[in-house]
């Protein structure tokens, strides 16, 4: 069995703690049991948009001290955040050069954590290491637990709920040599839907950023706005019951524009939060009371079928 460690990340832990109990419960045992544990001192992946694009070193060095954590524990990181996925993943990525590696690691030797990798084999006298593994959720969800194991465990099926899947910018960037999902055409999260008893809706632009992408809704937040209301127009005119995502960063913008250009506006919730729906998890539950789009549309419709 596979071992992980939560990376819950900033923002479902600060604005969205529902996402951070659906996850625990799906992968705790009422669900699937799985081999997880918490790594009290992560910290920020640290955010690319911000760090990566601004300070290579100062972004490379806190990442590297968050693969560390999970190097040391023996796990690999399962990551519920597209943002930290890209930044664990592509840190791993940086740290492949010895130089790179050599740099961080003089400056972490100042707390006493050194990153290798983690042992896997050994050539004669040599040991070879291989990077901390990164995961998303959705990757961890489709492939490691997979589709027909969702499925059975779907006691309360979300059958006649149509489902706009929203995949995020960084879920779909591959690394330089690493992908999850074809970055055209992906699938899992749709599947992982309609393992649930659902149904994925096609609608134009599925592949478009939220809004919030690149620090646009920190900086220009009417046009961040604007991006979403272009792509809540989509997704309302095929009569989809709700978003779906697989990142906190993309549900806050769904969540928050919606308030600036429509009266009640498209549910949006994380997968790990529909997932819950569909295993019979109360749904008082999931904190939907703490997002800004009432669920109560989706509710009343799962209650009447």
């Amino acid at each position: 069995m596979t071992s992980y460690a939560y990376f819950f990340g900033c923002v479902i832990p600060n604005r969205y703690p529902g996402v951070e109990y659906a996850v625990r419960w799906v992968c705790g045992k009422e669900g699937y049991d799985m081999d997880v544990k918490d790594v009290p001192d992560f910290s920020c992946c640290p955010v690319p948009g911000i760090f990566y694009s601004t300070d290579k070193e100062t972004w490379l060095l806190l990442a590297t001290r968050n693969l560390v954590l999970a190097q040391d524990e023996r796990r690999e990181i399962l990551t519920v955040c597209n943002g930290c996925l890209t930044s664990l993943m592509k840190a791993s990525e940086y740290l492949k050069d010895p130089k790179s590696m050599g740099k961080v690691n003089r400056v972490l030797a100042q707390v006493g954590k050194k990153y290798t990798g983690v042992p896997k084999k050994s050539e004669g006298k040599r040991k070879v290491f291989e990077p901390v593994s990164v995961r998303h959720y959705i990757e961890v969800m489709a492939n490691d637990i997979g589709l027909e194991a969702i499925a059975a465990k779907a006691k309360r099926p979300l059958k006649n709920i149509k489902v706009a899947v929203h995949y995020g910018c960084h879920y779909l960037r591959p690394t330089e040599s690493r992908t999850i999902d074809d970055p055209n055409n992906p699938v899992l999260l749709d599947k992982i839907v309609e393992a649930c008893g659902a149904t994925s809706v096609d609608y134009e632009d599925k592949l478009d950023c939220c809004g919030a992408g690149g620090g646009v809704r920190s900086h220009v937040v009417d046009l961040a706005n604007s991006l979403t209301q272009d792509k809540c127009r989509n997704i309302s005119d095929v009569g989809a019951d709700c978003i779906v995502t697989g990142c906190p960063f993309c549900l806050l913008q769904f969540d928050n524009a919606q308030k600036s250009f429509s009266k009640d506006g498209i549910p949006v919730m994380h997968v790990s939060q529909f997932q819950a729906l569909s295993m019979g998890i109360d749904p008082i539950s999931l904190g939907f009371d703490t997002h800004h789009v009432s669920a109560h549309s989706l509710l009343r419709k799962l209650r009447g079928a």
